[in-house]
C-alpha cells in the first residue's frame, strides 16, 4: 500500500510501505436506490454525492430517479433467486466486525458494546439470502457507531468503475454546469458555468429549482426528517440535485426553475463531459478531479484564488503551478466549498505553501500511536528555483459541503493562526479512513483514527467554525454576488501581513 512522506524539494511524495492508504472521503449511502448496479450516478461520484453519516443513514435513503426506479412486480414472475451464497454471509459479517474491532481507535467503540452488537446481528447475517439483506445488517452494524466514514460500498459500484476506468472517455460523466445549495428550505442555483449548457439555456445564479425531471423537490425530500442536522439536509439536497442533473455526456437533463421574476421555466439541457482528470484510488470508485485559479483586483490589491474539488495526488502538481503563478499576489484565497476530502496526507504538502516551519497541521490518533501531520515548507518551485512559502494574508472559504481532509486542512491552519476561515460551518466529518474488500466482494469503508487540530480541537461532529460566518440568501445570488467569496476578498484586500507561525500547540 501507499502512505506519504515529506520530500523537502518536492513536497508530498508516495512511499511504498506496509501501511494502507489513508483516505478522507465520506462514503455515500449505499442504500440510496434499490438496484445499485443500474445507476449511472454511482459510477464516478459514488463517494462524492449522497454520502450518509452514520448518524443519518436512514435519512439519506432516497426515491430512485425515473430512469432508475425498479419496474413493478409482474404476475407469474419468477421469484428472485438468492444473490449471495450461504457460505459467504457469515464470513462477510465476521470479517467486517473483526476489522472494526481491531482498528477502531476508541476501545469503547463510541459507547457501543461491540461484542453484544455482534451477538445480536450475527444470526440475521447468517439468515440473509440476498446481498441487499446482508448489506442491511452490515449497515446497521456500522451505523450503530454514530460516526462518519463508516459505510458498505457495494461490489457493483467498484466493479462497474474498474471496468470503465481504463477508457478515460468512457468513464467520464456529464453535467450541465451549475452548482446548487439548500438555502432557507429552497434549492438555489449558486453558480453557473458561463461555458456550460445551463448558462446557454438561460439559467442564472439565484434561480430556484422546483422540479428535477418529473419529480418535485418536495417529493424528493419527503423522507428527510425535519429535525435532521441542517448540514445533513444541505448535503441531501445537493446530492438529489447533482445526481439528477448528471448523466452520460450527450444525454438530456430537464429541470423546472423559478427565475428572478418568479416565473417558472422548464428547460432541457444537453449534458457535457465533466472537466478534469479521472483518478482511481485503491478500492474506491473513480473520481473526476479538477483545479482552477485566477487573479482578481480588490481595492488596488491583487488577490489569487485557487479552487479544487478533491484532495488527490494528481492535483499536487497543478496546485504547485498555481502557487508559482500567484506567488507575487498580495493575498491568496483557497475556495474549498463543496470539496469532499481525499488523501489526508496531502494537507501537509499544501500547508507547506503557506507555513515556513516544520510543525504539525494536526495529529491523527490511532489505537496504537499518535501521528503528527508535519507541514512540509515548500522552498523550491516547479522550476527548481529557491523560493519561500507565501507569507501574505490567506483566507479559506468553506461551507457545509467542505468535508474530511478539507476540514483537517482548514481547521489546522485556523488553529495555527495562519488562515482566516470564511463561510459556513463545515460538515463535521473528519475521520481518517481506509477501504477494505470483504469476502462477498463489497467494500468496508471504515475510520481508523480520530484527528485533532494543533490546539486539540476536533472537527468530527462540530465541524470547523468560520472566523467570519456568512449568511447566504437567494437575493444575493440573484444580484450576481457570491457572499462568502466577496467577504473573503474584502478581508484579503485590507488584511495586514500575518505573523510568522512559530510552533505547535498540540494537546495530548
Amino acid at each position: 500500500m501507499v502512505m506519504y512522506r515529506r520530500d523537502r524539494s518536492r513536497g508530498l511524495r508516495p512511499a511504498v510501505t506496509g501501511l494502507r492508504r489513508v483516505v478522507n472521503i465520506p462514503p455515500r449511502c449505499s442504500q440510496a436506490v434499490p438496484n445499485l448496479s443500474s445507476v449511472p450516478l454511482l459510477q464516478s461520484r459514488a463517494l462524492l454525492t449522497l454520502f450518509c453519516a452514520a448518524t443519518s443513514l436512514s435519512a439519506c435513503r432516497t426515491t430512485p430517479t425515473p430512469e432508475t426506479r425498479p419496474e413493478p412486480a409482474r404476475e407469474n414472475a419468477t421469484p428472485p433467486t438468492p444473490e449471495i451464497p450461504a457460505t459467504l454471509a457469515l464470513p462477510t459479517f465476521d470479517s467486517a466486525w473483526t476489522i472494526i474491532a481491531r482498528t477502531h481507535w476508541d476501545t469503547t467503540y463510541n459507547g457501543v458494546n461491540w461484542r453484544a452488537l455482534r451477538d445480536t446481528l450475527r444470526p440475521r447475517a447468517e439468515a440473509a439470502k440476498t446481498r441487499a439483506e446482508l448489506r442491511g445488517v452490515l449497515q446497521q452494524m456500522v451505523g450503530a457507531l454514530k460516526q462518519s466514514h463508516f459505510s458498505i460500498i457495494p461490489q457493483e459500484v467498484s466493479d462497474v468503475v474498474e471496468s470503465t476506468s481504463a477508457n478515460a472517455q468512457a468513464s467520464r460523466e456529464g453535467h450541465v454546469g451549475l452548482t446548487v445549495r439548500w438555502l432557507n428550505s429552497q434549492l438555489v442555483v449558486t453558480h453557473v458555468d458561463t461555458t456550460g449548457p445551463a448558462h446557454a439555456a438561460g439559467v442564472r445564479p439565484g434561480w430556484l429549482i422546483r422540479r428535477l425531471g418529473s419529480d418535485s423537490i418536495e417529493a424528493r425530500f419527503r423522507r428527510v426528517p425535519l429535525d435532521l442536522d441542517p448540514r445533513r439536509v444541505a448535503l441531501a439536497a445537493f446530492s438529489q440535485a447533482d445526481g439528477a442533473l448528471r448523466g452520460a455526456p450527450g444525454t438530456a437533463a430537464t429541470a423546472t426553475f423559478v427565475d428572478g421574476a418568479q416565473r417558472e421555466q422548464t428547460l432541457t439541457m444537453t449534458r457535457v463531459a465533466v472537466p478534469g482528470t479521472s483518478v482511481k484510488f485503491g478500492n474506491l470508485p473513480a473520481i473526476m478531479s479538477n483545479l482552477d485559479w485566477e487573479r482578481r483586483v480588490e481595492s488596488g490589491k491583487t488577490i489569487g484564488i485557487i479552487r479544487f474539488n478533491i484532495w488527490m495526488p494528481v492535483l499536487a502538481r497543478e496546485f504547485d503551478v498555481a502557487m508559482d503563478s500567484l506567488r507575487g499576489s498580495d493575498a491568496i484565497i483557497l475556495d474549498i466549498r463543496g470539496n469532499f476530502g481525499g488523501v489526508a496526507g496531502m494537507s501537509m504538502g499544501f500547508a507547506g505553501h503557506f507555513v515556513d516551519t516544520v510543525i504539525p497541521v494536526g495529529i491523527m490518533k490511532t489505537r496504537a500511536q499518535d501521528i503528527k501531520f508535519a507541514i512540509n515548507p515548500r522552498r523550491v518551485n516547479t522550476a527548481n528555483e529557491r523560493v519561500s512559502p507565501f507569507d501574505g494574508p490567506m483566507a479559506i472559504v468553506v461551507d457545509e459541503l467542505s468535508v474530511s481532509t478539507s476540514e483537517i486542512f482548514a481547521g489546522g491552519l485556523q488553529s495555527l493562526g495562519r488562515a482566516r476561515i470564511v463561510g459556513s460551518r463545515t460538515a463535521g466529518q473528519a475521520l481518517p479512513a481506509v477501504a477494505e474488500r470483504l469476502p462477498n466482494g463489497d467494500i468496508l469503508y471504515h475510520a481508523i483514527a480520530d484527528f485533532l487540530s494543533p490546539s486539540g480541537g476536533r472537527a468530527e461532529g462540530s465541524g470547523v467554525t468560520p472566523d467570519e460566518s456568512i449568511g447566504l440568501t437567494r437575493d444575493a445570488f440573484l444580484r450576481g454576488g457570491d457572499p462568502a467569496l466577496d467577504a473573503a476578498l474584502r478581508w484579503a484586500a485590507t488584511a495586514p501581513k500575518p505573523p510568522r507561525v512559530t510552533g505547535p500547540r498540540i494537546t495530548p
